[in-house]
């Protein structure tokens, strides 16, 4: 008893001796930094949480409370983000504070310089690195999507290629409508050099107040790439990995050899029905196949991803220094293809006086491309599913009465290499030889080397499908362009409220551009051999222009003078504006410079005094500019009319050879003497804001730009001119809009903390204005018809079509009379929308707690139609999707949702026009740091693994292989039409398209 008592004792004394304990006051002390700059901050509120017991900080940022050990302080100060701290006996606490106001302190990249966010007057949206690293994607641009309003991405997955970018709208007709990219300095239209992993910041220029600064190169917006820079301490390495797999992530359900089979005949029945001719049937209806080839699925495979890059930096007083070398691994879904890339990267500065700095960066790049044609996914949705791969004997399957290959002999068939080098890179001075002032001059330069084989054997699966004499390709591309920048920057505060910065600068550019391609037969099948002295040498060609291997070169020379100047008073009121000057060798000698400008002002509204004793916004700023900006790539070289020879493959041969043909010249193409440059001119208005002590920010923005757009226009026939077109300035291209992002960013405690981010904008796109009665037709389907007009009130490449009215009592479609005048003509076709969306968002989260970090993104497009052109374009036999084979019009079934069977093109109607809408879950990953503490291996390091999943799900109504087509393939348009390829009034229509894939992938992060 006596020792149950004594223990009870024990126990009591224990309990409150460790309440005691956690209620013992200890003294704490500190110190209050800015985020920003490192400096104390006087006037801190230190508390203790759930008391009035506080303190204030020093003129130095310095503190000292007496507090209970298990207390949490809070520190908070105006314009700041309050923190809190648990105590847990610690003696010393610093805290380090963020301003609720960082947002428009942070400084931004901008044209030949940078700016406090609080002093740009134009649209400027800024993506993480760590938004871009996160995706196994080859392109900064790619790593865009969904993450900054007003910017749309149309990605192809073939591997090794660029996205198409569009900022706002489309607003070239035929041109070129990426926007330019400036790498540290270097403008460029091709980043796919550039490993993502060295990447400091983008930053999108969105609107002509932010663009005009690069004037005529402008017009379909601009997009700065930074990169990464040793940084002053200790040095640093950085290695980081992933590896992982693509797969397709739609598929489209395709008829089976039985199915495909009745279709055929039925088809071909109600074609002679039609028609009148007599043809037979292909499959006997007592014995039809039931082979089932799936030839989607013999052509993809899960390719491999992978990248590897490690970089070293740091750096003293005097020298910062940056290396780095990656390479990059993507076979794609596509059986036998593959890209490669390495890199290597070198970016230092020195510092040699005060007053004295130099620095060099360079990008070295080595590409290889194992090609493989695209065409084979068209071929592999039209082939028999009754052909097998391989005959019993080895050879190619095929089907006789179907004039497709066989996909997998096309892809064994085909020997496509290129290769290239590429090299990238600045030097640079700055000289401060007065305070405020900063003189610098650069070399800028980018050149590359390229070159490819193609080469054909000797092959025959059938007469479709067959290759009678051995060729080979061999292609050389040669680029070197350098661009040599002189400017001034000033910036000066007078009287404590007046602020100026100003920038002046001149800028000569050279960039020039040589292409040959050469074809030779009878090469052996080796591969040692295929060169061009192992052929036949009186089969060597010169091969006529085509794609991207096109003979002859480009030179192009740019001369600007610009300049920028922002006034800012008391951080309130902000006027900014820029003006720049070029001379480009592109256009005609009377026609050779342009001007292009903006001006905008802001205000910083929450610095007024009317707002200091408000608690609601950390932040608030209105914002207006207007300006100018041009495009010269649409048109570029073509100011010049020259004779070119005209070899005999350029004649039709009439009565040849009892007419013997004579070698001529003629004209290449007219041109107008009067060419300069697309042109836009755009408004742009916006209201930025931060609130809840920093937690929740965003903008909202209203835009409204005209493009005097450049477009070939159809002439008369005339005498010796081999392409009759004209490139004129003949249309305007409205687009105008409203954009608002929304971002909120807590942290809970130190193991908890969570970001929410929405955009959205809302564009319309159309057409103004076109010169005279010419029509912008486009989006040919083979057989004389076209699909898209650009016409006046409606957007660019709007699908004009016939109204589909039911059945006939064939089960051929029937066709609205819209104007009532008894017969069906062109008269009778009805605008059904555009391949430019009316909407299109960005949702993203993130989640940490404690070691564990959880992010996800999602993107999707709204108010857009698709034409479905491969279910439009089936020539005789082809398969079928298993809905149209289901769903036909039969003598028994004529309540039917598709038509009868039919061998013939049918007019383009709304039936092949379907809703483009799509949501589509970009990227979710999950990774885990490991304790340092807990792994001795680690000691200083940081170790992160990650798993990924990007495009795992993607949610539409369209039946076809992906919702985001880039454009269709070349058009074979009516006359007094035109069609480029890939143009806006081609976009939307799917022909033969490389799906977007799915890619799952693991990988890791080590810094030490």
């Amino acid at each position: 008893m006596r020792y149950k008592f004594t223990y009870c004792l024990m126990v009591l004394f224990m309990f409150f001796a460790a309440a005691s304990f956690a209620q013992q006051e200890i003294t704490i002390q500190g110190k209050v930094v800015d985020s920003l700059d490192g400096k104390g901050i006087p006037g801190v509120s230190v508390l203790v949480k759930g008391t009035t017991k506080g303190t204030q900080t020093d003129a130095e940022g310095n503190y000292r409370i007496v507090a209970p050990s298990n207390a949490t302080l809070t520190f908070s100060f105006i314009s700041y983000t309050r923190q809190e701290k648990p105590v847990g006996g610690q003696a010393i606490i610093n805290v380090t504070l963020a301003s609720a106001n960082e947002q428009l302190d942070q400084v931004v990249v901008v044209g030949y310089g940078t700016q406090k966010r609080s002093q740009i007057v134009g649209s400027v949206s800024s993506v993480k690195s760590e938004e871009i690293t996160k995706q196994p994607v080859l392109t900064a641009a790619q790593g865009l999507q969904g993450k900054a309003s007003g910017v749309q991405i149309n990605a192809s997955g073939q591997p090794g290629s660029q996205p198409q970018v569009r900022i706002r709208g489309v607003g070239s007709v035929t041109g070129n409508q990426n926007p330019i990219y400036v790498v540290d300095g270097v403008i460029t239209d091709d980043i796919t050099n550039i490993n993502n992993s060295d990447i400091e910041s983008v930053e999108v220029l969105k609107d002509a107040s932010a663009q005009a600064i690069y004037g005529s190169r402008a017009g379909n917006g601009v997009i700065l790439v930074t990169t990464k820079s040793g940084k002053t301490g200790k040095m640093s390495i950085n290695v980081n990995s992933y590896a992982g797999f693509r797969s397709m992530t739609n598929s489209v359900d395709l008829a089976d050899g039985r199915s495909h089979a009745i279709y055929t005949n039925e088809a071909i029945t109600n074609t002679n029905r039609l028609t009148g001719q007599s043809d037979p049937v292909v499959f006997d209806p007592n014995n039809l196949p039931t082979q089932t080839t799936d030839w989607m699925d013999e052509i993809t495979r899960q390719g491999l991803v992978q990248n590897y890059d490690v970089s070293v930096s740091g750096g003293t007083e005097k020298t910062n220094y940056y290396f780095s070398g990656g390479y990059f691994g993507d076979q794609g879904i596509l059986n036998g293809a593959k890209y490669d890339r390495i890199t290597a990267r070198i970016n230092n500065e020195y510092k040699i006086a005060p007053y004295l700095s130099v620095g060099h960066n360079l990008t070295v790049t080595h590409n290889k491309n194992e090609n493989k044609p695209t065409s084979t996914f068209s071929s592999a949705y039209r082939m028999s599913p009754s052909a097998p791969v391989r005959n019993a004997d080895g050879s190619y399957g095929y089907l006789s009465a179907l004039n497709v290959g066989n996909p997998v002999a096309a892809i064994d068939y085909t020997n496509d290499f290129s290769n290239s080098t590429r090299l990238q890179g600045n030097a640079y001075v700055n000289v401060r030889p007065l305070e405020g002032l900063t003189l610098r001059g650069d070399f800028n330069f980018d050149k590359t080397d390229g070159s490819g084989k193609i080469y054909a054997p000797v092959y025959s699966v059938f007469s479709a499908q067959q290759n009678n004499r051995s060729s080979l390709n061999v292609i050389n591309q040669n680029r070197f362009y350098y661009i040599m920048n002189m400017q001034a920057t000033y910036s000066k505060t007078f009287a404590e409220k007046h602020e100026l910065n100003a920038t002046a600068g001149y800028s000569f550019e050279r960039d020039r551009a040589d292409r040959s391609n050469l074809r030779i037969s009878d090469v052996p099948n080796q591969r040692n051999l295929w060169y061009l002295n192992q052929g036949d040498p009186s089969t060597l060609v010169i091969v006529e222009p085509e794609a991207n291997t096109a003979n002859g070169g480009d030179l192009i020379r740019r001369v600007s003078y610009f300049g920028r100047m922002t006034y800012t008073y008391d951080n309130r009121y902000n006027i900014s504006g820029s003006l720049r000057r070029d001379g480009s060798s592109s256009f005609p000698v009377n026609n050779k410079w342009g001007t292009f400008y903006s001006i905008g002002g802001s205000w910083n509204i929450t610095n007024e005094s009317f707002m200091k004793d408000q608690n609601l916004f950390d932040n608030l700023r209105l914002r207006v500019g207007y300006g100018q900006v041009g495009n010269d790539i649409s048109i570029a070289n073509n100011n010049l009319a020259v004779l070119q020879g005209l070899a005999q493959t350029g004649y039709y041969g009439f009565s040849y050879p009892d007419f013997p043909i004579s070698l001529g010249q003629t004209f290449n193409q007219s041109r107008d003497a009067l060419a300069s440059w697309e042109t836009t001119k755009g408004i742009d208005a916006g209201l930025e804001f931060g609130m809840l002590d920093g937690r929740l920010s965003g903008s909202f923005g209203y835009y409204n730009k005209l493009t005097e757009a450049y477009i070939p226009i159809r002439l008369p026939a005339l005498a010796g001119d081999a392409d009759n077109t004209l490139y004129s300035q003949g249309a305007k291209v409205r687009n105008k809009g409203f954009e608002a992002a929304l971002n909120w960013e807590e942290r809970k405690s130190d193991d908890f903390s969570y970001r929410l981010g929405f955009n959205v904008t809302f564009n319309k796109n159309i057409v103004d204005e076109v010169t005279g009665n010419f029509q912008l037709r486009g989006g040919s389907l083979g057989n004389g018809e076209i699909t898209t007009l650009s016409k006046v009130g409606e957007p660019i490449g709007s699908f004009w079509v016939y109204e589909t009215d039911g059945f006939d009592e064939n089960g051929n479609f029937q066709y609205k009379d819209v104007n009532g005048d008894g017969q069906i003509t062109e008269s009778d076709r009805v605008f059904v929308g555009s391949y430019q969306p009316k909407t299109y968002f960005g949702f993203n989260a993130g989640v940490n707690y404690k070691k564990f970090d959880l992010s996800f993104d999602l993107y999707g497009n709204l108010g857009n139609k698709i034409f479905n052109g491969k279910r439009a374009v089936r020539f005789g036999n082809e398969n079928v999707e298993n809905e149209v084979f289901e769903g036909r019009w039969t003598p028994t079934n004529t309540n039917a949702s598709h038509p009868a069977a039919l061998n013939t093109i049918p007019r383009p109607s709304t039936y092949y026009v379907e809703s483009g809408n799509f949501l589509r879950i970009n990227n979710i990953t999950l990774g885990y740091t490991f304790d340092n503490q807990k792994l001795a291996f680690l000691k200083d390091s940081k170790l992160r693994v990650f798993a990924t999943a990007q495009n795992p799900f993607v949610f539409t109504s369209y039946s076809g292989y992906t919702p985001e087509i880039a454009g269709a393939a070349s058009s074979n348009s009516p006359q007094g039409s035109i069609a480029t390829s890939g143009s806006a009034i081609n976009s939307g229509i799917e022909l033969n398209v490389y799906p977007i894939y799915s890619t799952y992938m693991f990988g890791l992060n080590l810094t030490f």
